[in-house]
């Protein structure tokens, strides 16, 4: 069987369903990115700090190509303080998921970021006036009682990776608004090139502190990290030109499943059944915002659909 025959029978296949394919692909992607992260803090003293400069740094690398092919009039823009501003939120967010999947489980942080949405609907209703009907409010309460099922306060302890987690979530969401804004001024590959450029330096001032010389094998794992990020982040940003929104949210569940078996293969750690149900009831409650959102006029892609966070700061 060629190239050309196999390319043939993608094509073929409906653009919703190759969509949802890469969908679970991006999610194995960001899976083994967190894993390798947790696996990386347990078994070296390299300082999460320094693993979100390593994961930017060679992100960048496999952006290069595309920055190259558009050129250096990408980086044309009248928004350079909202893109400075967007790129220290979105370091910010990025540090506290890498010091949370230190302290916590990779399954249990990526149930609680799934609530990320939710902080989205509501700042988009806070500062940019977007209509929140019943369906939505629905969606809301759905994902926020998901997360009191995850978290289960007072019956256990919040841990402070918990709340890392969801101040991660929030920030991230603040960096996915001022995208959205930005999407009426400047291109996606704009977003994207300020976004990466700039998170080097702002993320290298906090490793700086904490900076182990890495061996080879620690900068081996970085550059998987690196690499594992943004071709997630890239499938992402392409499942959501195949697919609607409200058909993509339902397989963000992948996320669990596949970060479940890889924590349960390199760490024997696995959910609770409390983590499972609520991670699928905030599934079903961020399902409901997207079949809302997706019934608004069309809108440009988010180039910064794949974070949502990551999981916060994919």
């Amino acid at each position: 069987m060629t190239l050309a025959s196999i390319y043939t029978r993608i094509e073929a296949i409906p653009a919703p369903v190759r969509g949802l394919l890469l969908i679970v692909l991006a999610s194995a992607f960001f899976a083994s990115m967190h894993n390798t992260i947790r696996f990386l803090t347990q078994t070296s003293d390299i300082h999460p700090f320094e693993m979100a400069f390593f994961r930017v740094a060679f992100g960048l690398i496999v952006f290069i190509p595309f920055f190259m092919r558009s050129g250096i009039g990408i980086l044309r823009t009248e928004k350079l303080t909202w893109h400075v501003g967007r790129a220290f939120i979105n370091a910010t967010s990025m540090l506290s998921w890498f010091m949370a999947l230190k302290l916590m489980p990779v399954a249990d942080a990526t149930a609680v970021s799934l609530i990320g949405p939710v902080f989205v609907a509501i700042l988009a209703m806070i500062f940019l006036g977007e209509h929140v009907g019943r369906v939505r409010w629905l969606g809301i309460f759905l994902a926020v009682v998901g997360g009191l099922i995850v978290v289960r306060p007072g019956f256990t302890e919040i841990s402070s990776g918990v709340w890392l987690v969801l101040f991660s979530a929030v920030a991230v969401s603040n960096s996915k608004l001022i995208a959205k804004i930005l999407t009426r001024h400047d291109g996606p590959t704009t977003i994207v090139a300020y976004m990466t450029i700039l998170m080097i330096p702002i993320t290298f001032v906090p490793a700086f502190f904490v900076w182990q010389t890495p061996t080879l094998d620690e900068l081996g794992f970085m550059a998987l990290i690196g690499v594992f990020g943004t071709l997630g982040h890239l499938l992402f940003v392409q499942a959501y030109k195949m697919a609607d929104m409200s058909l993509v949210e339902p397989a963000m569940f992948t996320r669990m499943i596949w970060a479940a078996l890889i924590s349960l293969i390199l760490f024997s750690e696995f959910p609770t059944p409390w983590t499972w149900a609520g991670a699928g009831v905030i599934v079903v409650g961020t399902t409901l915002l997207a079949r809302k959102e997706a019934r608004r006029a069309p809108r440009p892609v988010d180039p910064n659909a794949s974070t949502v966070v990551p999981g916060p700061a994919d």
